[in-house]
């Protein structure tokens, strides 16, 4: 008996740091994962968790899902890895490995989840005070960024940032879904109203990628709310004009404030003597942007120090093509399809497709497709210094399926396809509905245009309540 007593209050503390730990990820992001812990970031040594319990999961018997198929694919997922990393001579010794492969090791907040959240709540715990951390974050992140975690994350972290769009999404998705399967009122409506429109000037001035996905919410969402909309009509067109209000006021706080400063300015600055807030990458053009936000006279003069940005020189491949012409051009919308290849006339669009027709021509150059180009090196898509980004550091190819392709090939990618099936099977026949896909699909979408999958702070946070509404009992209403 004391025995028993013993291991519940061990799980309890282990579910109530596990909650905290996400909420906290929540809050400050990448900047809370880059805490250092002797030589290791936080964000590292929680893959390394992640990699030693899904080398338990393996063997791990006991049921979890009510769809064994899903823990299958799971560990079919497993047992690629590891096979494709015996054919490819690569190494666990290698941090790289850990890097290159983290979505697969991510799988298991889905777990964690699924049972360290339910236990919280069985035990009346007030899981439900993290939707606070949406409009938390929202002051943090466009309003007021307090000077002590200033100092705190400049000390001990490795970088100071605020929170993507694609984050502020996730935290939107989160709150108003948990809001819709626990509450659907008065209450969980008029969040999701206010939430939305003071954050979607924000997000569309972020991120076109983010904007459109969250608009896509929150008209599934809102399909919904039709019964109560319809039963409370009244309070629904009082919630609709204070959101629009709200709306009109956010986004001229958001466009008539923020003033976006020239790249190519910033980086033709070798040299430069700047506050410590300075050394941190991004960090750098928000105190640029928006200097109101921040004042300078409470950090120390010996905060004082001097950054040499290295001087790169960009070496464009550029194909003269004389007098060549493309045949079966084809035109619609903003796309062009040209022997066989596609562009696009919006930019950052056209960046992203020319980097994974590469990934896709090259694999299929290579024979690779099955298996991909595995895990000890850079994708070689990313190696020209352009697409690295100003500090070199960049080697995502910013879309989730490609990334899964390009690592494992077409048999993991499938079997990950697959992974997500079960997934959304587990909750049909528990529901007898496919509501889970109101959260997954914006999440999803989004994914296939940024590196949010590849990090920890957005898994962590996804596969987490993903885990936990499968777990939850429905309200239905």
């Amino acid at each position: 008996m004391k025995d028993r007593l013993l291991s519940l209050k061990l799980i309890k503390l282990i579910s109530v740091i596990y909650f905290f730990l996400v909420l906290f990820v929540m809050l400050f992001g990448r900047t809370f994962t880059g805490i250092y812990f002797y030589n290791f970031r936080l964000g590292e040594i929680i893959i390394a968790v992640c990699f030693i319990l899904s080398c338990i999961f393996l063997f791990y018997n006991k049921k979890i899902f009510n769809q064994t198929k899903l823990v299958f694919v799971h560990r079919l997922i497993l047992v690629a890895f590891f096979l494709n990393l015996v054919i490819t001579s690569g190494s666990l010794f290698n941090s790289y490995t850990f890097k290159s492969s983290s979505y697969i090791w991510t799988l298991m907040f889905l777990y964690l989840g699924n049972y360290l959240f339910n236990y919280l709540e069985s035990d009346n715990f007030k899981i439900k005070n993290f939707i606070w951390a949406l409009p938390i974050s929202y002051i943090l992140s466009s309003i007021y960024y307090p000077q002590f975690l200033q100092n705190f994350f400049i000390k001990f972290s490795d970088t100071l940032d605020f929170l993507k769009a694609s984050d502020l999404l996730l935290l939107f998705t989160v709150t108003n879904f948990y809001l819709l399967l626990k509450r659907n009122d008065r209450f969980s409506f008029s969040y999701l109203i206010l939430s939305s429109a003071i954050l979607f000037p924000y997000l569309s001035f972020k991120s076109k990628g983010s904007i459109l996905p969250a608009v896509l919410f929150l008209l599934l969402i809102t399909y919904y709310y039709r019964k109560f909309i319809f039963k409370d009509f009244k309070y629904f067109i009082f919630m609709l004009l204070i959101g629009v209000s709200l709306f009109s006021f956010s986004s001229v706080r958001t466009f008539g404030s923020f003033n976006n400063i020239s790249y190519e300015v910033f980086f033709s600055e070798y040299t430069e003597n700047t506050y410590m807030h300075e050394k941190f990458t991004n960090f750098q053009s928000i105190l640029k942007t928006q200097p109101e936000r921040y004042s300078n006279s409470e950090i120390l003069e010996d905060d004082l120090i001097t950054i040499e940005v290295p001087e790169y020189d960009y070496e464009y491949t550029v194909v003269d093509d004389g007098d060549y012409t493309y045949k079966n051009v084809r035109e619609f919308w903003i796309f062009t399809l040209a022997d066989g290849r596609l562009y696009s006339d919006e930019t950052n669009i056209d960046y992203r497709l020319q980097i994974w027709q590469d990934v896709l021509f090259d694999l299929d150059y290579q024979d690779q497709i099955l298996t991909g180009y595995a895990y000890n090196e850079i994708i070689p898509a990313m190696t020209p210094r352009e697409r690295q980004g100003w500090d070199g550091s960049n080697e995502n190819v910013h879309n989730y399926l490609v990334n899964i392709f390009a690592r494992g090939g077409l048999i993991q990618l499938l079997l990950f396809l697959v992974f997500y099936y079960y997934l959304v099977k587990e909750w049909y026949l528990k529901n007898n509905n496919f509501k889970i896909i109101v959260f997954i699909l914006p999440i999803f979408l989004t994914s296939l245009f940024d590196v949010s999958m590849e990090s920890v702070r957005y898994p962590i946070i996804y596969f987490s309540f993903l885990g936990y509404f499968l777990s939850i009992k429905i309200l239905q209403k």
